[in-house]
């Protein structure tokens, strides 16, 4: 896990320098279908507060290696997490092959 300015991610892939992480929020204002809950203890264990999810589409985290890391979360949490992150990447292939269909 890494703290990249005041947030938060679990790292699901590395390359190099760069790192595609998923962002952990607490007590988000809006739902994205890729959100995946947290157990509250592990939230807690975290030092995050409130209701927490997280956003299981990868961002790129460039510099990666020089940012702080903050922890681990459980195999569990990073085997749920991994799922929500394939079914999502599905989802948005799909969705970009009904674009380029309807550019056609």
């Amino acid at each position: 896990m890494l703290r990249v300015n005041d947030a938060r991610f679990i790292v699901v892939a590395a390359k190099g320098n760069e790192a595609a992480g998923c962002a952990i929020i607490a007590d988000p204002e809006n739902r994205h279908r890729s959100d995946m809950r947290m157990h509250w203890a592990q939230a807690f264990r975290l030092g995050i507060r409130g209701d927490c999810v997280v956003r299981c589409a990868p961002q790129i985290i460039k510099a990666a290696d020089q940012q702080e890391r903050v922890g681990k979360v459980a195999p569990v949490v990073a085997d749920k997490v991994a799922s929500f992150v394939a079914k999502e990447m599905q989802i948005q292939a799909r969705e970009d092959a009904w674009r380029s269909e309807l550019v056609r």
